[in-house]
This record gives structure tokens, C-alpha cells and sequence, in this order.
């Protein structure tokens, strides 16, 4: 598959993955790794995908991203077992008829049982028939993928979408986390929300840089956390290589 981006022709060759951990802050170990795309010569990851909406190709790079990263795990030979691994997609991708038996089968070439793969939701596109959405979800589901809705707070990505679409995990966007230690708004805002979800999802709180924010985010009840302070993004290897370490 090759896309042609403003005169931009790229292949399935161009494009690579880091990974950013996400942390179990109550265990203080990694939990999973979310799969960042990105282009050797189109080096701004925003500017890539706002190259693709505008050449209406976002679908053919969402599944070129979906195949490299189901080729970049085959590859670890093992070493990602245990872990949940985070695939970003848009959502007029996932209901996309071909989405689902592809995943499926990418899945067990690989030898991934699907309770490791986690497809979130990217909040950067609206989800335009909300019911043809449920009904895929439930779906994916149903086979055993996990459903993450990414950025809560930012975007698309409201309320009403995060009850109808009950999804195993919700990652509150980093502006929640920003200077949180000093912010009583945002501490009783994720007090609440993890009052109202915790009992039906894992919560994500994304963005975390600094230890104060850490510190008051466990506080507060949250379980999971994703941010610089944590662990940046970084080439697969980075990673891996501390795994096999322990």
C-alpha cells in the first residue's frame, strides 16, 4: 500500500513506531505501551495525519500504522506477552467493513490473543453514526479486544460518547494533569469522574511531567498513568531491552 501526500509518495517502508509506556502507579510497573506512528520524512506527526485528512487517505494510513505495528511486535519475539498494547485508530476506520476481519487476522498471525491488543478510539475525528459504532465495538468486543476512548476532555471525545460507547479503559486528556497539585477544580473533578467510571473502567490519566502532579493523581484514586515523567517515547527496543533486563 502507498500513499500520495502533497506530492509526498510514501510506502509502507516510511513509516515506524515508538511506543510510550502506560504505568500501573499503585504496582509501579508497566502495564501496556501505546504505539506512536510515525514518518521518516514527514518528521511532525500532527502534520502527517492533517496531511492525510486532507487527501481523504486517514483510513489507508490507519491501516498501514495497524500492519506495521502487528509486524513490529511479531518481530519481539515474545517479549511483549503480558502487556497490553494500545493501537490508536479513528473511528471511521473501525467501522470500516474490512477493519474488523483484518485485525482479526493480523491477530492471529501473530500469535496475539486479542485481551492483548487495546483499540483506541482517536478523538481527533467526530463519530458520525453512533449506533453503527456501538454495534462494531460491541463486536470487537465480543472476540476479546480491548476498547480504550482516548483524550476525555478534549475533542470529540465527551461524555455522551464515553457512556454509550462503555469502554474497558478512558484516558483523561493531559490537560487534567497539568499542574494538578495546585489545581482543586481539576483534583475534584477527577475524584468525581473516577467515583462515576472506576467501577466500570480502568482510568488513564495521560500527560503526567511532574512528581507533585503523580503524587496527588494517586491520591486521588487513579490507577493508571501515561506522561513524560513516566517514561517518554521511545524506539521499541528502549524498552524492550529493560523488560528482558529484569
Amino acid at each position: 500500500m502507498e500513499l500520495l501526500l502533497d506530492n509526498h509518495s510514501l510506502n509502507k517502508s516510511e513509516f515506524y513506531h515508538v511506543v510510550q509506556p502506560i504505568v500501573n502507579l499503585v504496582e509501579k510497573r508497566i502495564h501496556g505501551f501505546e504505539f506512536l506512528l510515525r514518518s521518516k520524512s514527514i518528521k511532525n506527526p500532527e502534520k502527517l495525519f492533517r496531511m492525510a485528512e486532507k487527501n481523504n487517505q486517514l483510513n489507508e494510513l490507519d491501516k498501514i500504522s495497524v500492519y506495521k505495528i502487528f509486524e513490529t511486535i511479531a518481530s519481539t519475539k515474545g517479549a511483549l506477552d503480558g502487556y497490553q498494547l494500545f493501537i490508536n485508530v479513528y473511528p471511521s476506520t473501525i467501522v470500516d467493513p474490512n477493519f474488523l476481519e483484518s485485525l482479526k487476522e493480523l491477530a492471529a498471525g501473530s500469535n496475539i490473543h486479542p485481551n492483548s491488543i487495546v483499540v483506541e478510539i482517536n478523538e481527533a475525528e467526530e463519530i458520525m453514526d453512533i449506533a453503527l459504532f456501538k454495534e462494531t465495538v460491541g463486536k470487537l468486543k465480543q472476540i476479546g479486544f480491548l476498547i480504550s476512548l482516548d483524550d476525555i476532555g478534549k475533542g470529540h471525545a465527551n461524555m455522551k460518547n464515553l457512556i454509550e460507547i462503555d469502554p474497558n479503559i478512558a484516558k483523561l486528556d493531559l490537560y487534567f494533569s497539568e499542574n494538578l497539585a495546585f489545581s482543586s477544580k481539576k483534583q475534584d473533578f477527577i475524584y468525581y469522574f473516577h467515583q462515576f467510571l472506576g467501577r466500570h473502567a480502568k482510568i488513564v490519566l495521560e500527560g503526567l511531567e511532574k512528581e507533585e502532579d503523580l503524587q496527588v493523581a494517586k491520591q486521588l484514586g487513579v490507577s493508571y498513568g501515561q506522561g513524560y515523567y513516566l517514561g517518554k517515547p521511545q524506539p521499541l527496543k528502549f524498552y524492550v531491552k529493560g523488560l528482558n533486563d529484569k
